[in-house]
C-alpha cells in the first residue's frame, strides 16, 4: 500500500472510530501511553504506529471496508497468544472481542490486536533463521536485545548511536502477546507463538515445545547460553548465569567479556541474552538519553563480538517498550510493545 493510500486508511478509520466512540492513543509514543490503554478492545496498529485503541464496535464492522482495501494483510492478535495471518476481509464485532472470517467460516474469540502488514516477519523467525545456518553446517550466534523496539532503533540509528548494527538491519519483526521477557524468548528459541509453545508471561518457564538448543544437542553440535543473574526458561541446556563483579550496576559488562572469550571457541551455537537496554528503558524511559545512551553502548558491544565470531550472527528484542510518567513499560498489544527490530550478519569472508 502506497504513503498516500495508507493516509486515507488511517483517515477512514479515525472516521469508523469517532462514529463509534472509541477511544484513541497519541499518534507518537513521544507521550506517556494511558495505562489502561491495552486492557480493553482491540488495537489496530502498522509497524509505524498505533492506529486506534481500545476499539470496541457498536455493531458488526467489516474492517477492509473501513480501510478501503479489504485484501490488505493483518494479523489476528489473540489473549492466548494465537497469530492467525489473512486479509481484512473480515467483520469485528465486541463484547466478547471477535474477528469473524466470511471465507473460512471461522470466528477468533479474545481478540487483543489487529497488525496490518506488508511484509510478515515475527520473532519466531529467529528458531528457523538458526536452524537454517545449523542445517547448512556453519556455526551461528544469536543476541537478545532485551527490550529493545524498532521506535528505539530508528530513533538510535537517526541520532547515528547504531552505526554498526544498522548496517545489517533487514526488517520489522512482530513480538508475541504477552510482550515481556519469558514469551518473547521463548518465540525465539522455539519459533512457536505462546499458544503452542505454552510460555504466556513472566509466570511461566516450561515450554512445551523443543527449543534450538535441543535441536542443536540432537545434532551433536555444541551450544553455549549467556544469560544475567537468573535462570529465565526451562532449556535443554543449562545457562551461564553472571554477577555484578565490579558493582557497576549492570551485567551486561560481565556478559560482553564472557561472550569475547567464548566467541573464540568452537561452539556451534551461541545465545547470548542483553538486559540493560531494557532495565534502562524501565527506569528512565524507551526513548530518555541514559536508554539511548546504553544502546550506543551495546552497539559497540556487538562490534566487538562480531570482530571474534567468524560467523552470522541474528539479533532481534523479545518485546518492545512504551513511555509511562515514571519511565518505561511493557505487556501491551500496542506497536510500541510488539514491533522490534530483527538483524542479520552474514559470515566473514
Amino acid at each position: 500500500m502506497g504513503t498516500k493510500k495508507k493516509t486515507v486508511a488511517v483517515t477512514l478509520i479515525l472516521l469508523i472510530l469517532f462514529l463509534t466512540a472509541c477511544d484513541m492513543l497519541p499518534a507518537s509514543n513521544s507521550s506517556p501511553v494511558p495505562a489502561d490503554a491495552g486492557t480493553k478492545g482491540i488495537t489496530l496498529f502498522n509497524k509505524d504506529q498505533n492506529l486506534v485503541t481500545a476499539y470496541i464496535p457498536k455493531e458488526k464492522v467489516h474492517l477492509g471496508q473501513s480501510l478501503g482495501a479489504a485484501k490488505e494483510n493483518i494479523s489476528v492478535i489473540t489473549d492466548s497468544g494465537s497469530v492467525i495471518n489473512t486479509t481484512a476481509d473480515v467483520y469485528l464485532s465486541g463484547a466478547p472481542m471477535a474477528v469473524h472470517i466470511p471465507d473460512r467460516d471461522k470466528v477468533i474469540e479474545n481478540v487483543v490486536g489487529i497488525y496490518l502488514w506488508e511484509d510478515f516477519n515475527s520473532v519466531t523467525d529467529t528458531f528457523y533463521d538458526a536452524k537454517s545456518y545449523l542445517d547448512a553446517g556453519e556455526k551461528v550466534m544469536v543476541v537478545l536485545l532485551d527490550g529493545f523496539s524498532l521506535k528505539q532503533y530508528e530513533l538510535a540509528k537517526e541520532r547515528e548511536y547504531v552505526t554498526y548494527l544498522s548496517r545489517y538491519f533487514k526488517h520489522e519483526a512482530l513480538s508475541v502477546y504477552t510482550p515481556v521477557t519469558n514469551a518473547g524468548f521463548a518465540a525465539m528459541i522455539t519459533g512457536k507463538n505462546p499458544d503452542a509453545n505454552g510460555v504466556h508471561d513472566r509466570s511461566f518457564r516450561k515450554m512445551k515445545v523443543e527449543s534450538i538448543f535441543g535441536y542443536a544437542l540432537n545434532k551433536s553440535r555444541r551450544v553455549l547460553l549467556l544469560e544475567g543473574d537468573i535462570k529465565i526458561l526451562d532449556t535443554e541446556i543449562e545457562p551461564v548465569l553472571h554477577m555484578d563483579l565490579n558493582r557497576d550496576g549492570d551485567i551486561d559488562d560481565e556478559i560482553f567479556q564472557t561472550a569475547k572469550m567464548e566467541a573464540q571457541k568452537d561452539y556451534d551455537l551461541i545465545f547470548i541474552h542483553f538486559h540493560g537496554i531494557d532495565d534502562r528503558g524501565h527506569s528512565y524511559g524507551p526513548e530518555a538519553l541514559e536508554t539511548m545512551d546504553y544502546i550506543k553502548k551495546i552497539d559497540g558491544y556487538i562490534e566487538e563480538i562480531s570482530s571474534i565470531w567468524n560467523g552470522p550472527m541474528l539479533l532481534t528484542a523479545d518485546h518492545g517498550m512504551h513511555k509511562t510518567e515514571n519511565g518505561g513499560s511493557h505487556g501491551m498489544c500496542i506497536q510500541e510493545d510488539m514491533i522490534v527490530p530483527y538483524f542479520k550478519k552474514e559470515q566473514r569472508k
